[in-house]
């Protein structure tokens, strides 16, 4: 036993001794597109979590295996790959990534600036990336996308609203939800209840007097498949042109347009279907009544014990039932480079898991 334990010893100190012999030392130098040096680049070993930058002089030194794959990163700057071969030597210029430098976005009343000249805190998230969350309500596609922005959901019901706050509660009396923006015009995203109607007025037959009743928010209105872009601006240094409706800050929407060209139709649809995993468990010992006396008037189970062979109900998971939701997104585009057009429609059926509970939208729409 103890030969067999030496000689696996002696095997890993080997094959460790014979890796680490075929490890070198690699260095060089990185400059950018005038031959100038690249300090803080980024030089990690594809594949491992092992890595260096460069010095000020865009000089670095890393210790690789013949084979491995050196990879070059820099903000700004397209990144570059090379093999470790018989050379002890490997220096190279980064080009600038002029797509990444020259991106826009659509800051205050529509204004397209490029986004490294901005000095305010500004976030664009793609209309794809919205799309791909398949949320029904679009703003909750934002939670964890945008720095400082929070979403809050009324409750998991079909067509709950969403209030959205970026960095923190402004105001303890009015709204703390930013100002929305969609292609110029503003949408207020407040939501409202019964007794903002006359139908709530007291007195009235049809009336739902000290009743509040959700009746979601006006982005969830917004057909998300609709959405180009969206920028959230922050701080009132970003809101500044917009006054004190942006107090809270303010997320612009850019809806997509047609493109010229030959008319072009496009379909797209999702389906997800919901399911109660876990109910609460009931209560098996003691019947209806208040200290361990039987009252069936009572909404408390603290009478006396069940009798033996008493049938119980469970009447909490069949209440619930699967939830099956569908959308379909219908679009067509075309036109000429004088004029184009853009008509879309979509239609959402989502199902709740309580009876009752569903949501049916029919959005459409068209743009030039």
């Amino acid at each position: 036993m103890k030969k067999r334990l030496l000689a696996l010893l002696l095997g890993i100190f080997f094959v460790t001794v014979q890796a680490l012999a075929q490890q070198k030392v690699v260095s060089g130098k990185v400059t950018d597109d005038e031959a100038l040096p690249l300090p803080g680049v980024s030089v990690t070993i594809k594949g491992t979590t092992t890595g260096t930058t460069t010095n000020v002089d865009g000089n670095y030194s890393i210790s690789a295996s013949p084979g491995q794959v050196l990879v070059f990163s820099f903000i700004g700057t397209i990144p570059q790959e090379r093999t470790v071969g018989a050379q002890n030597n490997i220096s190279l210029v980064l080009k600038s990534d002029a797509k990444a430098l020259n991106e826009v976005v659509v800051t205050a009343l529509g204004i397209k600036q490029e986004k490294r000249a901005l000095g305010t805190a500004v976030t664009e998230i793609k209309g794809a990336t919205i799309q791909q969350a398949q949320r029904e309500n679009f703003l909750n596609a934002l939670q964890g996308r945008v720095a400082g922005l929070e979403v809050t959901n009324t409750s998991g019901l079909p067509g709950a609203s969403s209030s959205v706050i970026i960095r923190g509660i402004t105001s303890l009396s009015g709204s703390n939800q930013p100002l929305f923006i969609v292609d110029g015009l503003p949408v207020d995203n407040k939501t409202f209840n019964t007794a903002n109607l006359a139908s709530d007025a007291p007195g009235s037959p049809t009336g739902f007097n000290n009743r509040s009743v959700d009746f979601s928010n006006r982005a969830a209105d917004i057909n998300p498949d609709d959405i180009e872009s969206l920028t959230v601006l922050k701080g009132p240094e970003a809101t500044a042109l917009y006054g004190i409706d942006a107090a809270s800050g303010a997320i612009i929407i850019t809806t997509k347009k047609g493109t010229a060209g030959a008319g072009r139709i496009s379909y797209s649809n999702s389906f997800k279907v919901s399911q109660v995993t876990k109910t609460p468990e009931i209560q098996q010992v003691y019947g209806q009544g208040t200290f361990g006396t039987s009252n069936p008037e009572s909404f408390t189970y603290f009478g006396p014990k069940y009798q033996q062979g008493t049938q119980i109900f469970d009447n909490i998971k069949p209440f619930f039932k699967n939830a099956f939701t569908q959308k379909h997104n219908l679009s067509f585009d075309g036109g000429s480079e004088k004029a184009t057009y853009r008509i879309t429609a979509a239609v959402v059926d989502e199902g709740g898991i309580i009876p009752g509970a569903d949501l049916s939208r029919i959005n459409f729409g068209t743009a030039t």
